[in-house]
């Protein structure tokens, strides 16, 4: 018994490292075909054990090794519940180790990262999992389970010791399935998607997770254009009807304009703004981040379109 738990929790590790190797089957606990699919629309009444009302990083300072200059250096910043965070800057920025600080996945050299004013320290893994969903950037493509088996493990953090899933659980990893595209996908092997329709199982599993708070690392890299804005529509839907609070790490500017609240520039590991796209998306500040000059124009819906200049 002890030994198949852990078999569950090893294989959500493994989804987030490229680098291992897994194949059993039999860790999820199986239910009949029969399942009722899930509606259209997205339930508001879910009931969860978890809040969070804000999430801070204090002097955050964190190295490879401790010979090593800093990829973050001394951030403090207090994210608020409610909102639609876009993390966006240049390679090497700092952004991936910044969310992994946040939800526990890297430890910090110097300074902390608190849940409610409580540090990650002192925090259980399973009680972090359940107040934050994370989506990372490295995915194991050779995991050898069904899309819903998959998809079903991001009910574990709400989950007692070896419990089979609910009729609550089976309703959202259906539901999740459902808003992110993939219901089609749900017999076949994840080793054999492609990096989009894998990128899109990931996200169902992080949505099934039903946490109050999502933290996705390079959510729209591997979709294509509709589906980019699909999901950047889903994660629009679910803060304005769920109440989540999302955390999105990003490259496009104009898809953080057009669905974030509030956005933070990275450059050289450290903030160098942070506020309303309005604030903080203009072309001088764009220009300093990325080294190179921007034009901004309105297009015939009246929004701004913000492109680099390739001279």
């Amino acid at each position: 018994m002890k030994k198949q738990e852990n078999m569950i929790k090893q294989e959500n590790m493994n989804l987030q490292n490229p680098n291992m190797k897994t194949g059993n089957l039999n860790t999820i606990n199986k239910v009949p075909n029969t399942i009722n699919k899930a509606p259209n629309t997205i339930n508001k009444a879910h009931n969860t054990k978890f809040t969070l009302k804000k999430v801070t990083s204090d002097a955050l300072v964190w190295r490879p090794e401790k010979s090593a200059p800093p990829v973050l250096d001394s951030i403090s910043f207090e994210f608020e519940a409610g909102e639609f965070y876009g993390i966006l800057g240049p390679n090497g920025a700092g952004k991936t180790s910044f969310v992994r600080c946040l939800n526990a996945l890297a430890e910090p050299t110097e300074g902390e990262v608190s849940l409610d004013s409580v540090s990650l320290k002192h925090i259980p893994r399973k009680e972090i999992a359940g107040r934050i969903s994370f989506l990372p950037q490295g995915i194991n493509p050779e995991i050898e389970f069904t899309v819903w088996e998959i998809v079903a493990m991001g009910r574990e953090p709400h989950r007692s010791f070896l419990a089979s899933l609910s009729e609550t659980d089976l309703r959202l990893i259906d539901e999740a399935m459902e808003l992110t595209g993939c219901s089609n996908l749900r017999d076949k092997k994840f080793s054999v998607l492609s990096g989009g329709e894998r990128q899109r199982v990931m996200i169902a599993r992080t949505v099934a997770q039903d946490s109050p708070w999502i933290i996705l690392d390079e959510p729209v890299s591997n979709l294509d254009v509709s589906r980019q804005k699909l999901l950047m529509s889903l994660l629009t839907k679910l803060r304005k009807e769920r109440g989540k609070t999302i955390i999105a790490v990003l490259h496009d500017i104009n898809l953080a304009s057009a669905f974030c609240s509030r956005i933070i520039l990275l450059k050289d590991g450290k903030i160098k703004y942070s506020g309303t796209v309005a604030e903080t998306l203009t072309g001088a500040n764009l220009s300093e981040i990325y080294g190179i000059s921007f034009t901004e124009y309105i297009n015939d819906d009246g929004k701004s379109v913000i492109m680099p200049i390739y001279e």
